[in-house]
């Protein structure tokens, strides 16, 4: 499925998605790299567009869909945030947040999810903790990446 379609198909989402990385804020969208750009099939600012759902919930920030072959695509959940030993069970809740609305509310955007480290924490400022460290574990033991500065995605093809 084509990432914008599964957008669509997600009610609380149904009119968000934006080509390219429009639905980034400009200062997010600066601390993103792609190796081809063209692959972006689109975004989708997810805190943003659930913001009046579940205002008291810890939302995850984006969405980002990767063309991988034909009209397949495939998602990756990108969450910036001030990366601190402190901040990893915030992480974690939002995460776990994250899972629980793409399994109840969109499921066709958890089938596209990629599979080999789709949550990516990209911290918007200095990262002060090291990745030999326990809250480096837990991020680990949950599926989230080490927080960056600057976030390189780089694709990755795989047959379907």
């Amino acid at each position: 499925m084509r990432f914008q379609d599964t957008v669509a198909n997600s009610n609380d989402v149904r009119d968000c998605y934006r080509a390219g990385l429009q639905a980034l804020l400009e200062r997010d969208r600066n601390r993103l790299s792609f190796k081809d750009p063209r692959k972006i099939s689109g975004s989708l600012n997810l805190d943003a567009a659930v913001d009046g759902l579940y205002r008291d919930q810890p939302r995850w920030d984006y969405g980002i869909g990767i063309k991988k072959t034909g009209s397949t695509d495939e998602a990756i959940w990108i969450e910036v945030h001030p990366a601190d030993a402190n901040q990893v069970q915030k992480l974690i809740n939002k995460l776990t947040w994250l899972k629980n609305w793409l399994n109840n509310r969109a499921k066709d955007l958890m089938s596209i999810t990629e599979r080999d480290s789709p949550y990516i924490w990209v911290s918007s400022g200095r990262v002060p903790f090291q990745q030999t460290s326990p809250q480096a574990k837990r991020l680990a033991l949950a599926g989230i990446t080490f927080p960056r500065e600057y976030y390189y995605i780089q694709t990755r093809w795989r047959k379907s």
